[in-house]
């Protein structure tokens, strides 16, 4: 093969390379934010029924606690 047709193979690709990262980008991106939203949700619940009631609390924490980290 000559070095001409690497280049011509390179730049025939590139741009699929680059649609293929534009599309996993933005596809991890949405699942992050999934999982934040989620996470947010979760806590805000907890909050929400730690503070229910009288206008005091029942409890002087949330039921939340944050997920550890997996190893």
């Amino acid at each position: 093969m000559e070095i001409w047709h690497i280049v011509v193979i390179f730049i025939l690709l590139f741009p699929l390379f680059l649609a293929a990262n534009y599309i996993l980008v933005k596809r991890m991106a949405e699942e992050r934010r999934r999982r934040d939203d989620r996470l947010e949700r979760a806590a805000s619940d907890s909050v929400r029924e730690s503070y229910a009631g009288k206008g005091m609390p029942k409890e002087s924490w949330p039921k939340y606690k944050a997920a550890r980290k997996r190893r």
